[in-house]
């Protein structure tokens, strides 16, 4: 009998030549099942029964899960790749420092992007991104993942991305509530209202820029000047 794997990940996240070639070498099934955002991997992973055997969360679901005690420690021993990794991604990452819950998979930006040939101006701030957001109203996403969206706003105001004191939060809220009614949507799978023009404006990731560029979508993508993370 085939041994089935459960892997919880993100929307087109996987090369499906890559589980193809996983399951032949190792002789097991993999069931992909689809989160769209990270709130609801973390509602998935508080079942009682989640059925999950891998997942693929940010940094700070990692570090809430396992304040939960729902993640196992990894075997370093069953993982020979791991020596392949740079020191910053093995023993400094402040959520796992010893990489006992979590293995970097790959890495990347949290920035912003938009349509160059719908937007004739120069976006390079958190605070061109409100700006842009008031005058492209009903055509700007931003990702359903409160932990980019939180961070985007507390850089806007020059603070940690981890900001966590009262004021610091507060005043991320207050602008926070002045971008929302120019949103089109909380949406993590944004690529398909950018490439269609519904979506002129999107807080999202390098890697998916990249694949937009890879079609054809004239795309800018944009590591604002106030700083974001990796």
């Amino acid at each position: 009998m085939t041994e089935t794997l459960t892997l919880l990940t993100w929307p087109d996240y996987v090369d499906p030549q890559t589980l193809q070639q996983f399951e032949t070498e190792f002789g097991v099934t993999v069931e992909l099942d689809i989160v769209p955002s990270a709130v609801e991997l973390i509602e998935r992973m508080q079942a009682t029964s989640p059925g999950v055997d891998v997942l693929v969360p940010p940094d700070y679901v990692v570090r809430e899960l396992n304040a939960q005690r729902r993640l196992r420690k990894l075997d370093h021993s069953k993982l020979p790749n791991l020596e392949h990794l740079e020191t910053r991604f093995y023993r400094e990452r402040a959520h796992d420092p010893e990489s006992l819950l979590s293995v970097v998979k790959d890495w990347g930006t949290t920035g912003f992007m938009y349509r160059s040939d719908l937007i004739d101006e120069k976006l390079e701030s958190w605070a061109d991104f409100w700006r842009a957001a008031e005058r492209y109203s009903g055509c700007v996403t931003v990702l359903d993942s409160p932990g980019e969206v939180i961070g985007a706003a507390l850089k806007m105001r020059g603070y940690s991305y981890n900001a966590s004191s009262r004021a610091e939060l507060a005043g991320a809220r207050e602008d926070l509530l002045q971008l929302k009614p120019h949103l089109l949507d909380f949406e993590t799978n944004y690529k398909p209202l950018l490439a269609s023009g519904r979506a002129y404006l999107s807080l999202g990731w390098n890697g998916d820029a990249a694949a937009l560029l890879a079609q054809g979508v004239l795309i800018r993508y944009v590591v604002p000047g106030e700083g974001s993370q990796i």
